[in-house]
This record gives C-alpha cells, sequence and structure tokens, in this order.
C-alpha cells in the first residue's frame, strides 16, 4: 500500500486548488465528469448542492495541506454533511434522463471513498509534475506494482515496463490506475539502468479493449487491466497548456507561439516547484530565446541582455507565472509601457493564461487607473477580501487599457480564477463603465 503521508503535499496541493466545481448538471453519476476532465473538475457523485460539493473539497484541502489521515478527514467531515441534510439515503433527479432515483449519499463507505479517490490522484498529479522537472536527470519510468496478496493481476502486465518519460503510454497508464490501486512509478536515470541490469522496453505498443459507457451509450477504448475511469494522466491534462495557449495566441508566428507556451509551460512548472516567478524573453519575430530569469515570490527582474534589446528597439516578448493565478498586474503593465515591451503573457499556477499586446506608444496612467479602481471598488463593494479585490482591480485596469485601444488583451481562465472572476463580474464591469464614462467626459 502507498504511504501518502511521504509524499511532499505542495504540488498535490496546487494541482487540487486548481480544480474548480463541476457544473451542477455533472456531479450526479460518477461518469459525468470523465477521466482527463477530473484535472479541472472536482466532483462527488450525488452532491448536486454546491454548499456539499465546497464542504467536501474544504475538508480534502485540509487533509491534504495538513497531512490528515483518514480517521481525521472522517471526523472532520461527517457532522459537516449530517448537519446539511447530506447522509443516508435520499431521492434525487437525474439531470440526464430526469429520472427521480434512490442515491446513497454520505455514508462512512463513501467518505473512505472519496477520500483514496481524491488523495491518490492528487498525490499521482503532483508525482507527474516533479517527474517532468526532473525528467532530464531521470529520463525513464519503471513501472512498480506493489506486491501484495490484494494485488490486481490485470496490472501484474505493466509490473518492470520501462519507457521513457514522454512515452505516450504514461498518458493512459500513469498509476493510479483503479479503485484504490496501490501501483506507482520509479524514476531512472541511464546509469541506474545500466547498474541494475534493466532494459528500456523496446517497440511497446498499448493494447486497448472497447468499453461501454452507461452514461453516454459511446464504446469507448481502454488500456488492457486499466480500471476505464482511471485510463488517463490527470497532472499530465492538468499542466498540459496547449489547447488553451492556441486560442489566445493568434497572429504570433508559428515559432514564436512555440516559444511562448514552452515558456509558459516552463514557468508554470518550475514556479509550482519553488514558489517563485519566472520569466523567460524571447524575439516576437523569429521566436529566439533571449534570457530566463528567477525572482522572488511575487517579483522579477529583466536580465541585462533583455533591457538592451527593448533600449535597441527589438519586439519581445515576456512570459512569466504568477504563483496567485491572477490576471496582469498594474506593474506587469507599467513594465509593458516603460519599457516598451510588445507583449506579456503571464500563466497562473491553476493554468490560466493571461495576454497583453501594446498598440500604442503612448504612456498609460497604470498607476491612477489603479488607484480609482481600488477607490471606487471600496465603495461599491466593501467586503470584498483581499484576493478578491486585487483580481478585480487587474481586471478593471486591463479592461480600461483596452476600451482605450491602449492594449489588444486575451485571457483564458483556469477552473479556480474563472471562479473568482465570476463573483466579481458585475462589480468590475460597473467600475469599467464609470472610469470609461470620466475619461470621456
Amino acid at each position: 500500500m502507498i504511504d501518502l503521508q511521504r509524499l511532499r503535499p505542495e504540488d498535490a496541493l496546487s494541482f487540487f486548488r486548481s480544480k474548480g466545481l463541476a457544473p451542477p448538471d455533472a456531479r450526479f453519476d460518477f461518469r459525468d465528469v470523465w477521466r482527463n476532465e477530473h484535472a479541472s473538475n472536482f466532483v462527488v457523485a450525488k452532491a448536486m448542492r454546491t454548499d456539499v460539493l465546497e464542504t467536501i473539497r474544504g475538508a480534502l484541502d485540509r487533509a491534504l495541506a495538513n497531512g490528515g489521515t483518514l480517521s481525521s478527514f472522517m471526523d472532520d467531515l461527517e457532522p459537516e454533511l449530517k448537519r446539511l441534510g447530506w447522509w443516508g439515503s435520499a431521492t434525487e433527479r437525474d439531470p440526464l434522463t430526469g429520472e427521480l432515483k434512490n442515491v446513497q449519499l454520505g455514508s462512512p463507505r463513501r467518505l473512505r471513498v472519496i477520500f483514496d479517490a481524491n488523495m491518490r490522484a492528487a498525490h499521482a498529479a503532483g508525482k507527474w509534475a516533479r517527474i517532468q522537472r526532473t525528467k532530464n536527470a531521470f529520463p525513464f519510468l519503471r513501472y512498480v506494482q506493489i506486491q501484495r496478496d490484494t494485488k490486481r493481476e490485470d496490472h501484474a502486465r505493466y509490473h518492470d515496463l520501462i519507457l521513457p518519460v514522454d512515452h505516450p503510454a504514461w498518458l493512459r497508464i500513469f498509476p493510479p490506475n483503479g479503485w484504490r490501486c496501490g501501483c506507482t512509478v520509479q524514476q531512472l536515470s541511464q546509469g541506474m539502468i545500466d547498474r541494475g541490469g534493466l532494459k528500456v522496453t523496446e517497440d511497446f505498443e498499448l493494447e486497448e479493449r472497447g468499453v461501454l459507457n452507461r452514461r453516454t451509450g459511446e464504446i469507448e477504448p481502454t488500456a488492457l487491466g486499466v480500471d476505464p475511469a482511471w485510463d488517463s494522466n490527470a497532472g499530465h491534462a492538468w499542466l498540459d497548456l496547449g489547447a488553451r495557449h492556441a486560442g489566445i495566441s493568434g497572429g504570433l508566428s508559428a515559432p514564436a507561439a512555440a516559444t511562448e507556451l514552452g515558456f509558459a509551460m516552463r514557468a508554470r512548472l518550475m514556479g509550482l516547484g519553488d514558489g517563485r516567478e519566472h520569466l523567460g524573453a524571447f524575439n516576437l519575430r523569429t521566436g529566439e530565446e533571449i534570457d530566463w530569469s528567477v525572482g522572488g515570490a511575487d517579483r522579477v527582474r529583466l536580465g541585462p541582455e533583455v533591457t538592451q534589446r527593448l533600449r535597441d528597439g527589438q519586439e519581445i516578448g515576456l512570459v512569466h507565472n504568477h504563483p496567485s493565478s491572477a490576471p496582469l498586474s498594474p506593474q506587469d503593465l507599467a513594465t509593458m509601457f516603460e519599457r516598451r515591451v510588445t507583449s506579456i503573457l503571464a500563466v497562473g499556477h491553476d493554468g490560466s493564461l493571461y495576454r497583453a499586446v501594446r498598440l500604442s506608444s503612448a504612456r498609460a496612467n497604470i498607476v491612477g487607473f489603479q488607484e480609482v479602481a481600488g477607490e471606487m471598488l471600496d465603495e461599491i463593494a466593501p467586503d470584498l477580501d483581499r484576493a478578491h479585490r486585487d483580481h478585480a482591480i487587474r481586471l478593471i485596469v486591463l479592461e480600461v487599457l483596452r476600451a482605450q485601444g491602449l492594449i489588444l488583451y486575451s485571457d483564458s481562465s483556469g477552473a479556480r480564477a474563472l471562479e473568482v472572476r465570476q463573483r466579481v463580474r458585475g462589480t468590475v464591469a460597473e467600475v469599467v463603465r464609470a472610469i470609461t464614462e470620466m475619461l470621456e467626459e
């Protein structure tokens, strides 16, 4: 059995906290959120009410952050769920079919399953992040099935399989590969393989079987030996920014887009590991990588090479990570206008992407917009907490600059950032309108 408490929790916690709540109509059946969709959606089957789902998520978050045990998790959560009325059996309507069904809500058995599945998935995603950070030193993975009386014979087919880290099979069979699966992987260097007399598996082809998904009626290809719901790699889905970046990188040349995406994934991966900001600079015309810098928890400086190229009038793009997952800051935008940076991309640790392109050489009153936005927010929404207020100010400044034609702005919010945005959307729109009207007077 895997001892989950021995693993460092930072990456696992970042993965878990990056998730948003699954949509209300995708909370009835465990197949409503399927495979890699779990990388961005937190869901518990039959937890239809948002207050119930948030309560369960909060208890799991505390367990991950504090190294809680199953016993402490159950002691913490059971009375809360009973207070909310989510315990025992009940009648619920299936959003897919409209049928009323007798279903099991909370129970000791369900809490054990919820705890185990979420802890294993989070630690597996965290382990995948660490594997990606260290794959230059340890470029191979060995599948290891824990030898115990309850081991699954279906998983024995993968025991001692050794493949490169980036082999596509790991997107399907990276453990866990079923409920309460105890399989793991071992990172290996070439030297470890040579000294151990091991061999990399050659010409490996993943075998599949068709499995009927009774929720969708579709036959889905599933790796042999893997439980249908676990044929995925949530860590990879969590870290992969390709599709999201493609939606906001229009106008970039292919080389520049590839460099920007590569920098975004690298900055996020490194930041998840050390909690610091990392910054890459590149030539927007050619995609040439110019510089890479490491800063502190909330700031990173431009290197001398980048500064000189900006003075020379080169079109430079900057990419950096935001550990808070908040949008581009007023300081980011001030740097853009003061240093004549052409574009800035920020990547949140939840996978959010925020991109601004400077359209004018005019000086923008960033500090003034920030101050006015803060004053108006304090009048209109005095109860906003610090994180929501900061997020709102950033959005307001961005929208005002866009309304003035000073920047081209696009974004793709991760699940948790999207939750914050939805809560402040109305207030942000009201303040943006007021500032825009003031500027037009």
